[in-house]
């Protein structure tokens, strides 16, 4: 992991739900950081970051749920298929074949490519991040994503699975180079695991769109003039005269 030279500042003062977290991913024993001293789930790792205030890293023992799989992590118990059964008798899906169509959505690391995964407080941070997650509200995860589409023009995505909702939010940013949201409320597993409230944005972006959403909130307005016009009839009229002169200055030149 390298050590931390990017100034993520900008994130802080976003006044978010609850702090942003860092996690980064490793195949080495993270040094001067404390191991986690309990079992949770992998969806549980980010609130117990924010909770605790200091970092921490878990390895496959701290993990109890089905994250240690994801990961890659090393599996030493055989398993079974059981095609799709599971999620039937969970009652979340109809039947096996619908269970077994999402695993293959579900994306994974290479196995034993991680035996460590370190979890940050952003103002305790001491590497650069392989992921930054952030729980914000809808109006904060619109600046959020606001920001990423500012420079690039990017489409917003938003993928995931009623379960396995973990690999979602923290593999496939890594893996894909996107940055992926959820609304809290729609995981099976971080409801049961009361997780977060219900109607939050939890938002992962990966280490390449960091420093450009940085970089794009630092520059940007954070509120655009359309969202300080105080009544609706006023915004349509607004926009409908911006509009016009924009058309109008584009047929002369």
């Amino acid at each position: 992991m390298r050590p931390l030279q990017t100034d993520l500042s900008i994130y802080l003062k976003l006044d978010l739900v609850k702090p942003p977290v860092a996690i980064n991913y490793s195949l080495h024993k993270p040094e001067g950081i404390e191991k986690l001293d309990k079992q949770l789930g992998f969806c549980e790792m980010v609130k117990e970051a924010q909770e605790r205030g200091t970092p921490f890293y878990m390895t496959r023992e701290e993990e109890n749920c089905i994250g240690k799989f994801f990961l890659g992590m090393r599996d030493d118990t055989p398993r079974r298929p059981d095609g799709g059964a599971l999620g039937v008798r969970l009652e979340i899906f109809q039947d096996g074949r619908a269970n077994m169509r999402l695993r293959t959505f579900v994306p994974h690391f290479e196995n034993n490519s991680v035996n460590y995964v370190v979890y940050s407080p952003l103002d305790k941070l001491q590497y650069e991040p392989d992921l930054l997650v952030l729980l914000a509200t809808p109006r904060q995860g619109e600046l959020i994503m606001r920001a990423m589409t500012y420079s690039t023009g990017e489409m917003y995505e938003s993928r995931g699975t009623i379960v396995g909702e973990c690999a979602s939010l923290y593999i496939y940013p890594y893996l894909s180079g996107k940055v992926n949201y959820m609304v809290t409320g729609m995981s099976y597993g971080m409801n049961g695991r009361r997780v977060f409230p219900d109607g939050l944005m939890l938002i992962s972006i990966p280490y390449q769109w960091i420093p450009t959403i940085a970089q794009n909130l630092k520059e940007m307005k954070w509120v655009p003039p359309g969202y300080e016009i105080p009544t609706r009839e006023e915004f349509v009229e607004w926009d409908a005269k911006v509009t016009r002169e924009t058309h109008e200055e584009s047929q002369n030149p």
